[in-house]
């Protein structure tokens, strides 16, 4: 089996598990060619492509989708040319989106990480999906440290949803405005909800009149709709941290990563440089406290598990899905969402019991090590392809007694 990847700079981030994923299909016998994709010349993709006559393509998250003319129409190449295209999405889809919108997609293959983000594709005309959890590249990280000198970090980014409330209102026609933050505080209320179906809920609280107001300004900027929509879940999202960091008054907090607004007197801001960085600190960190962003709508996203994997104690906001993929109280800890004095509570306990913590941070390690491996999310994919080419090969036999009747 021929499998082209198309890349579009190198791998940042999350996303570098994704190499283990290439290297164990390439072990198991997939004949692999990584191909450039550069936005301005994307001809010299074409002709690599060609050359090489590929079965399959792939790409991450609708970045390799490259899109040709025929028969007057816009098309992707990969329904143009007859291969099967996987478009791996490690992000909520609706980031995404001017990758995806607007087409036919008959041969493209979309497979999630977060099973709500196929309410997403389906949205944008994508019928075709598949899921599979997150997996982790274990040889990214470091060995943890021997001894964990920060107690409690809170990892970011953390913004003060004011701040996103101003660049949005810039950017937004003024009768918009208050959808938006209604639909967003309708979001921080309910923590698991969609932003497709918290607008749904809102918008039909609005009369009709508005109602009809934003269906014609999201068919006539499609863009500004979709903008919205990710504005939303961010701002919910900073909405959710800002509440929790900001309460968490007399805890030495160190936080991890981006950080915009009035900083506490007992906290602290660690910015971070690299994913190298990341990591390391989490080996020195014995409670790792988080607050699931909405565009992770009810998976365990990437951040849980590379806490996990390194040995640190993830603290996160309960939500019914969690026990699919790490147990609560043995292998990853919970809080419930917007319950100050739960979260106060158990961070002031899990302080007092630092044992307890590292008992949890080390199943935690043995877990993920165990269950996020990347071996069988290989081996879906390498059986989705072969299923693919017995299917073509069936249906070959049966168009050719087509034309010869």
């Amino acid at each position: 089996m021929k499998l082209a990847f198309f890349k579009t700079g190198e791998l940042q981030g999350p996303l570098k598990h994704v190499n283990a994923l290439l290297d164990y299909l390439r072990g198991r016998g997939v004949e692999l060619r990584i191909i450039n994709l550069d936005p301005q010349n994307v001809q010299k993709a074409v002709e690599e492509l060609q050359e090489f006559k590929p079965s399959f393509t792939m790409d991450l998250n609708g970045t390799g989708i490259i899109v040709g003319e025929s028969e007057g129409e816009k098309k992707p190449l990969y329904d143009i040319l007859g291969f099967v295209h996987f478009s791996l999405f490690t992000e909520e889809p609706l980031l995404h989106f001017p990758n995806i919108r607007g087409l036919v997609h008959r041969n493209l293959v979309a497979v999630v990480t977060d099973i709500k983000y196929a309410d997403s594709l389906r949205m944008m005309g994508v019928e075709n999906i598949s899921y599979v959890t997150p997996f982790l590249d274990f040889s990214l990280f470091p060995p943890p440290s021997g001894e964990r000198d920060i107690e409690v970090a809170f990892l970011g980014p953390v913004i003060d949803p004011q701040i996103v409330l101003n660049a949005v209102q810039k950017n937004m026609p003024e009768n918009m405005f208050p959808l938006f933050v209604e639909v967003g505080e309708f979001m921080f209320r309910n923590p698991e909800v969609n932003v497709l179906t918290a607008l749904g809920y809102i918008l039909g609280v609005f009369n009709p009149q508005f109602q009809e107001e934003f269906n014609e300004w999201r068919q006539k900027d499609e863009f500004a709709f979709f903008r919205f929509l990710n504005d939303t879940a961010i701002y919910a999202t900073m909405r959710k941290r800002w509440y929790i960091v900001n309460f968490l008054e007399g805890v030495n907090l160190k936080i991890l990563g981006d950080y915009q607004g009035d900083l506490k007197e007992d906290h602290e801001h660690i910015p971070i440089e690299s994913y190298e960085d990341l990591y390391s600190i989490y080996g020195r960190t014995n409670l790792t406290v988080m607050s699931f962003p909405h565009t992770v709508p009810t998976g365990i996203g990437f951040a849980p598990l590379e806490v996990s994997a390194m040995g640190s104690a993830g603290l996160v906001d309960f939500r019914g899905t969690l026990s699919s993929f790490l147990k609560p109280g043995e292998e990853i800890l919970a809080y419930t969402p917007l319950d100050r004095a739960d979260i106060e509570e158990k961070i002031l306990y899990y302080l007092d019991n630092p044992g307890e913590v590292r008992e949890v941070g080390e199943r935690a390690r043995e877990a993920v090590v165990d269950r996020y491996r990347v071996d069988d999310r290989g081996e879906f994919m390498i059986s989705m392809m072969r299923d693919i080419l017995s299917q073509a090969q069936r249906e070959e036999p049966a168009e050719e007694k087509q034309e010869q009747s």
